[in-house]
């Protein structure tokens, strides 16, 4: 299953992937042929650039990881390009890159190797107070450039530093975020346009999808992707939420929990308690009989 992707380009071009949906426009005639191929099963991600200037990653039919590019830094493009003993070094599939205005500035990752130019001074002090001993005490999960030297920066540990002075919208919603508990830890996604000041796509984990100042001829299209996402989302739930049901009911069936333990049963009312001793732990199961089925709690 692919990422979801947002990119924008300096030529008014963009690409939105879901799992279930893809749209783009303007993009450069390369990277057009190629998704226009039989070549590609899976985009794994795209970025776009200045002028002509993208990256792309991608599977075949035969579950073989490609890259390809055009008009990206030297340094960028050894670094995606990697190679030991004859093989590609990088994760192909995770590689992450997110490019500032004309491509002067730049992240990139793969999940284990990272390479960074010219970031804004506030995300380069940032990323290297969570450095210590060349390890990272907090990695960065989301790295978003935008124009002039705007950028976001959210570290696994859902710490969220920001500069986004261009992007008052998005700053709001940061800021609603952190009041909110697991709120920045929500955010899955977040895409700033480099070259469109207050231009945005932002996407929660429950599947919101938040946009703003967005051009009048990709309006459609991220109207069309945010659909994909929320239905996708809620299909995610609904399995989590049926797991977790089954695994509810299941639990007191497992023969080994009654091999293991000795089960000492008292019944009162219509609920069940299973009082369990083993190596000094004591673990207590209730099970509950309503109208509305069984429920089972662990304390």
């Amino acid at each position: 299953m692919c990422d979801t992707t947002y990119s924008f380009g300096q030529r008014g071009n963009h690409f939105f992937q879901c799992p279930s949906r893809t749209d783009y426009t303007r993009l450069p005639p390369k990277l057009a042929d190629l998704l226009k191929s039989n070549l590609v099963k899976r985009v794994h991600h795209v970025t776009l650039g200045y002028e002509n200037s993208f990256l792309m990653t991608w599977s075949d039919h035969n579950g073989h990881d490609h890259i390809d590019s055009q008009g990206l830094p030297a340094d960028l493009t050894e670094f995606i390009y990697a190679r030991d003993q004859g093989q590609l070094s990088r994760s192909v599939s995770k590689i992450r890159l997110t490019l500032g205005p004309y491509n002067a500035s730049f992240f990139v990752t793969d999940g284990s190797a990272y390479l960074w130019m010219n970031l804004p001074p506030a995300l380069l002090a940032a990323l290297q107070q969570r450095i210590r001993k060349a390890n990272w005490l907090d990695r960065p999960r989301i790295v978003a450039l935008g124009a002039d030297s705007s950028f976001l920066l959210i570290t696994e540990k859902h710490t969220a530093v920001w500069d986004l002075d261009q992007y008052i919208v998005l700053t709001n919603m940061l800021e609603f975020s952190r009041t909110q508990k697991r709120g920045i830890e929500e955010i899955k996604n977040v895409e700033l346009h480099p070259y469109r000041y207050q231009c945005f796509v932002a996407e929660s984990w429950n599947g919101t999808l938040l946009h703003g100042n967005l051009p009048p001829h990709e309006l459609a299209g991220v109207e069309a992707v945010r659909k994909a996402v929320l239905e996708e989302a809620q299909v995610r739930l609904r399995r989590s939420s049926d797991k977790e049901k089954r695994k509810a009911v299941e639990r007191p069936k497992r023969p080994e929990l009654r091999e293991q333990t000795g089960l000492k049963k008292e019944w009162s009312e219509r609920k069940q308690e299973f009082t369990a001793k083993k190596n000094g732990l004591k673990l207590s199961l209730s099970l509950s009989i309503s109208a509305k089925g069984l429920g089972l709690g662990l304390r």
